[in-house]
């Protein structure tokens, strides 16, 4: 008959204090309390009676930590032994193990709202965590509302959105914490009350919805364009592809089966369903490339099994220098030959690839020079968007974008007013 397990007690064996005590499996084992020199006898017994209390009640969560003191501080109180500060920085250890890396930048951009949180917040890391209430977050989101940035002369606000969007990245950041123990159920019900800013109520400026780009004003712009960035606008226009994907576009994700429609699957060979934006959801992104974009893409691909990029930066520099050695006046017998003043270990060398930004600059000086509306290669996007919805409909318009439902697609369409004007023409026909 196996003998009675006996309640651990604290002894001392000449140097420590420890106590003996039975683990789950039934393996007996020892504990230490540290030594005299660190705590007093009466603060050494105090935690051992605390921890005996916890050990009795939940002995798997309190063998669980590194020290017995741990364990008590852990566990008698948890939302009161944490600072905000050591909220954020337990959350921002979580957000980098577990947020996937991004296609396009070095950065996600969740870690710029989780950082202007963190900026937001200065005058509170030192607070206790259960001290944060709804007039603190209140006090936040005035101050995002009256914050300024840029010259004096071009100052700039937060927009609406991005307030509300910071102000839920906290409450995001407390609800994480609650499901850790690091805060109250009724301290992340608080934070509730205070509401989003809604259209009207606040000064905070609101951002346009997309340009809707006419064909006329697209082709002024191309004219002032080089050839390689008037393509890769040309098949964004076309296919209503997101700007990155037309940047990160390679031979080798071409399939040619069908001779009338070819599809492009982004980074095809990274993984089963590619590599892009809606990549998490387990989807495989195509976009299909018609005539007017095979003719694009022939004239530019001389290898279909290549991994270089399509389109290339020092493309364009070529181009442009051999633009400029055409409109030569002076004579080759005076000035600078062709290739005479090249450096052969230049500091700036064209990149291997386009990317979103770069992109979209090229495209706003165009319009300036065509003395056009400005526009931005995403706004090529929604006006096919917007030509799909009006001739087959807003199911045609989110297959093609890529969308996972036809809510995202409403982001790019002015819906009431297409149903406005079909309604008018049932009526009048």
């Amino acid at each position: 008959m196996a003998g009675v397990k006996k309640t651990p007690k604290l002894r001392y064996n000449g140097r420590y204090y420890v106590a003996n005590f039975y683990r789950p499996d039934g393996k007996r084992s020892m504990i230490s309390f540290g030594t005299e020199g660190e705590r007093t006898e009466s603060e050494i017994y105090a935690v051992f009676c605390k921890w005996l209390e916890l050990y009795e009640q939940q002995p798997h969560k309190v063998l669980s930590f590194n020290t017995p003191y741990e364990a008590v501080r852990e566990l008698i109180n948890p939302s009161n032994t944490y600072t905000i500060a050591e909220l954020l920085e337990k959350y921002k250890a979580y957000a980098k193990r577990t947020t996937n890396k991004v296609t396009s930048n070095e950065k996600h951009p969740n870690f710029a709202f989780i950082d202007r949180v963190d900026q937001y917040l200065m005058p509170y890391k030192e607070w206790p965590i259960k001290d944060f209430g709804p007039d603190e977050l209140f006090a936040v989101q005035k101050a995002l509302q009256a914050y300024r940035y840029g010259p004096d002369k071009k100052q700039k606000r937060y927009t609406r959105r991005g307030i509300n969007d910071t102000i839920n990245w906290l409450r995001r950041i407390w609800k994480w914490g609650m499901g850790r123990s690091l805060v109250s159920a009724e301290q992340v019900q608080s934070l509730e009350e205070v509401k989003s800013l809604r259209i009207g109520t606040t000064e905070a400026p609101d951002n346009p919805r997309r340009n809707r780009v006419t064909e006329q004003e697209f082709e002024k712009v191309l004219s002032h364009l080089g050839s390689v960035v008037s393509d890769m606008l040309k098949l964004i226009w076309h296919t209503g592809m997101r700007p990155n994907e037309v940047c990160s576009m390679r031979p080798c994700d071409i399939l040619r089966d069908n001779n009338q429609c070819w599809l492009y699957i982004p980074g095809r060979d990274q993984s089963p369903v590619g590599k892009h934006k809606t990549m998490r959801f387990n989807r495989v992104r195509v976009i299909p490339l018609t005539g007017e974009c095979q003719t694009i893409l022939n004239r530019r691909i001389s290898d279909f099994k290549s991994k270089e990029y399509i389109f290339c930066p020092a493309d364009a520099v070529q181009e442009l220098i051999q633009q400029k050695s055409e409109q030569r006046k002076t004579p080759m017998s005076c000035g600078n030959k062709p290739g005479s003043n090249r450096k052969e270990h230049p500091m700036i060398k064209p990149g291997e690839r386009y990317d979103h930004n770069t992109l979209r600059r090229a495209c706003q000086r165009a319009c300036k020079r065509a003395k056009v509306k400005v526009f931005t290669p995403y706004d090529l996007r929604r006006s096919l968007a917007t030509r799909a919805r009006a001739s087959l409909g807003k199911e045609a318009a989110r297959a093609l974008l890529g969308h996972t439902s036809t809510s995202t697609t409403d982001i790019y369409l002015l819906d009431e007013v297409q149903e406005a004007m079909k309604v008018a023409q049932a009526l009048s026909s």
